[in-house]
């Protein structure tokens, strides 16, 4: 009990023993008013002697009902301080009325009756000194509040007489005082002493508490045994490990009636020396048990001269260890989730099986496999599904293997087939591989029946072959998974061979992607503006363009840095450092200047949780108005989820910007989305303007500029180079434009200046 706890529970007995008390002492304190009231009727002033007798009688009932309260609701220890509180205001109140008493009832020319209230007053202090003595501040208070008035009577009287008896309750308020004192150390003296006793108590019960709980709930048997080696007492993980009855335990000799020479030996030498040790398999109780793998500890118990009066033994079970161990050397080698080898396992068993194919002359390959698009199954379907998606692809990959090849995942949606034991030359392996690459991919591309759809996924497959050349196992997976980005780079669903050319490529990779970090660490990415203009040339809007002036390749185009930036997540930062440059150019031009200006956002950048509050918090801090503010997303974002598409683009609108879908034509273009989505631009992709020469791409751009139209879309052509371009789209509906024809993408300064120019001569 700490002393917190300990103050909580002395103060709370205090405030019992005061209200235990009341009862006696305000029937006492009726009886004195009664009895000076008829005692001093005749000498004072009878209104105020009737006036005091109620506020008495008052005082005392309410004192009486706030003891009753506290016994019929017994309060917790934690209300304490409130119950003495409420005490200490009456028992004030009760001082006073007397001390009162001393005031206006004194006799002053009587000096019989002076006697008989002084004496009662005597006895009302003589009474409350004891009754709240548990608590001597409430019991000096009333003493002082009771006497105090009588003394100071006797001496405005003056006198010899009257100073002497000033006097004598001075001695008496101090009587009082110290034996009130005296009674309240020796009360909280027995209550430290009773709390102190308690606190010893708990412990104690705690303490056999605790050693019965360990005894009885340890992980490990334990028993006791006596100085002859007769158990005595025994737990029940005991029982559960032996599979035997208490019964059978409690008095087994272990000295006479073991079966093992080794047993014997070292509860003898516990017995003998404090401590034994036996390790191995063994049967507890009978020959014809079970034998269990188990370990032994036994010591000794010692008194207080330190002689060994007993002791005790704690059997560990070795079986459970032993599975364990085999689960952590599964969890080592396997992953967990599809029970095939992990990269661990993989990479020693095809170190062994490079080495066997070296020294018989035989070929093999290693497949890196990797799922398309698994990201957006576990985000759109969630991980459940993922999960259930990786598990079907590991019985997929499992049903194909030939003895001694082998299936691996390595990372979350990769995997691994190794093949081995190929003949033939060169190209006969080749092929042979290709062929296992076709069949991988076309049982990896079937549909998935995970869901209430049919899901189709595909694999981006590289390979890379061993046998002919030494190389590490470490190495040659590198191989096979810089072929495999490489089928990714090629459109995803490919199967790709290594070739030394792909490590070059993959280094350059590395390289841009490390350049893309310091790029936008060192202020080298600039954003540039290529105006918009309407049928007169006026400047109705613009779209800010992402270029990277780097120090040593000079200007580097888009198209080769951000895959990169979206394969490294690099695109998140990216866009924010857009969407931030693109509100302080929209903050620094007023809205007559330039009306719009649109910005691209990476899929990546569209699904992210943050991506709607990021848009608000780029506006708030910029304080443009939101809707010359457009977003620009591709068809693509539709395709994966659009349900989840369709309330980010709400949540969108509902801060103000504008939508507009990039690239219009050369996706999926399907109506059944675009009707449902709250768009407010279409914008025609370039490739259909630079071929408006070609019938067929007339009637595609009239289509969309009829859909957008029917729609009530703003429809914007990209990449106007002529002006036969700009009046075929002019004659069919499009009166916004953006193209080399008008602008090619300008600094800001230079935006600034075409502005002005454009506004000059308007």
């Amino acid at each position: 009990m700490d002393g917190a706890t300990q103050r909580l529970r002395i103060r709370s007995e205090q405030v019992r023993i005061l209200y235990d008390g009341l009862w006696l002492p305000m029937v006492s304190v009726v009886l004195v008013a009664g009895l000076l009231l008829v005692s001093l009727w005749s000498v004072v002033d009878q209104r105020q002697m009737l006036a005091w007798v109620t506020a008495v009688v008052l005082i005392t009932f309410a004192r009486l009902g706030l003891a009753w309260r506290f016994q019929r609701k017994q309060p917790p220890a934690e209300a304490a301080r409130r119950w003495m509180i409420g005490y200490a205001i009456g028992s004030t109140a009760s001082g006073l009325l007397w001390g009162a008493c001393g005031l206006w009832l004194f006799p002053v020319s009587d000096f019989q009756h002076q006697v008989i209230l002084v004496v009662a007053l005597a006895g009302i202090a003589s009474g409350g000194a004891v009754t709240m003595a548990p608590v001597w501040p409430i019991a000096a208070t009333f003493l002082i509040l009771t006497l105090l008035p009588l003394s100071l009577r006797y001496l405005w009287l003056g006198g010899p007489a009257s100073l002497t008896a000033a006097a004598m309750v001075w001695l008496f308020l101090g009587f009082t005082l110290a034996v009130s004192h005296r009674w309240n150390r020796i009360l909280r003296d027995n209550f430290h002493l009773q709390a102190e006793g308690e606190t010893r108590e708990q412990a104690l019960r705690a303490s056999e508490s605790r050693y019965h709980t360990i005894f009885q709930a340890s992980p490990l048997g334990m028993l006791h045994f006596d100085a002859q080696g007769r158990v005595t007492d025994c737990n029940d993980k005991l029982l559960q490990i032996t599979g035997e009855s208490r019964e059978r335990f409690l008095g087994f000799d272990m000295l006479e009636s073991v079966q093992s020479i080794r047993v014997k030996r070292a509860v003898q030498r516990a017995l003998s020396h404090g401590e034994g040790y036996y390790e191995g398999d063994y049967s507890m109780l009978t020959a014809s048990g079970p034998a269990l793998p188990v370990r032994i500890l036994f010591s000794g118990v010692r008194d207080d001269q330190g002689a060994i009066v007993a002791g005790v033994a704690v059997v560990e079970d070795l079986t459970e260890r032993r599975q364990a161990e085999e689960t952590i050397h599964r969890q080592a080698y396997y992953d967990a989730l599809t029970g095939l080898p992990n990269r661990r396992l993989l990479s020693e068993r095809l170190a062994q099986l490079m080495a066997e194919s070296a020294h018989r002359g035989e070929h093999g390959a290693v497949l890196f496999i990797d799922l398309d698009r698994f990201k957006e199954v576990n985000e759109s379907l969630g991980h459940s599904v993922g999960d259930r998606l990786l598990n079907a692809t590991a019985r997929r990959l499992t049903e194909l293997l030939r003895d001694g090849d082998i299936a691996a995942r390595v990372n979350s949606d990769e995997f691994v087939v190794v093949v081995a034991r190929i003949r033939g030359d060169r190209q006969q392996v080749i092929d042979g591989v290709n062929g296992v690459a076709e069949r991988v991919m076309s049982a990896l591309s079937e549909p998935y029946h995970l869901s209430d759809r049919p899901l189709l996924v595909t694999p981006s497959i590289g390979f890379a072959l061993f046998g002919e050349e030494q190389s590490s196992a470490t190495g040659l997976l590198k191989q096979a998974e810089t072929a495999m980005f490489q089928a990714k780079t090629e459109g995803r669903a490919k199967a790709c061979g290594y070739l030394p050319s792909m490590h070059t490529a993959a280094v350059w990779r590395l390289n841009l992607e490390q350049d893309l970090r310091l790029a936008l660490e060192g202020d080298q990415l600039q954003l540039h503006f290529q105006p918009q203009v309407d049928g007169d040339g006026r400047i109705v809007g613009g779209e800010g363009l992402l270029r990277w002036l780097h120090p040593k390749r000079g200007m580097v185009q888009p198209v080769e840095f951000i895959p990169v930036a979206e394969e490294s997540g690099l695109i998140l930062d990216i866009g924010q450092w857009v969407l931030d440059q693109a509100c302080e150019a929209l903050m620094r031009l007023d809205a007559r200047q330039l009306p719009r200006l649109s910005i691209n956002i990476s899929p990546r950048q569209f699904g992210q949780p943050e991506f709607v509050a990021s848009i608000g918090r780029g506006i708030e801090r910029s304080g443009i108005d939101p809707s010359r503010l457009q977003l620009e997303i591709t068809e693509g974002v539709m395709i994966d989820n659009l349900i989840e598409t369709i309330e980010t683009m709400r949540d969108l609108k509902r801060i103000g910007v504008g939508l507009a879908i990039d690239d219009f034509g050369v996706g999926y273009s399907s109506l059944s989305y675009l009707k449902r989505l709250p768009l407010d631009e279409l914008k025609i992709d370039r490739s259909f303007i630079q071929e408006l020469d070609n019938s067929n791409d007339e009637a595609i751009v009239q289509t969309i500029i009829t859909i957008a139209r029917n729609l009530h879309l703003t429809v914007v052509a990209e990449g106007v180079e002529s002006a036969a371009q700009r009046d075929f789209l002019l004659s069919n509906g499009c009166h916004i434009f953006q193209g080399f024809w008008f602008f090619r993408p300008l600094p800001f300064d230079a935006l600034v200046a075409a502005i002005n120019d454009c506004q000059s001569t308007a």
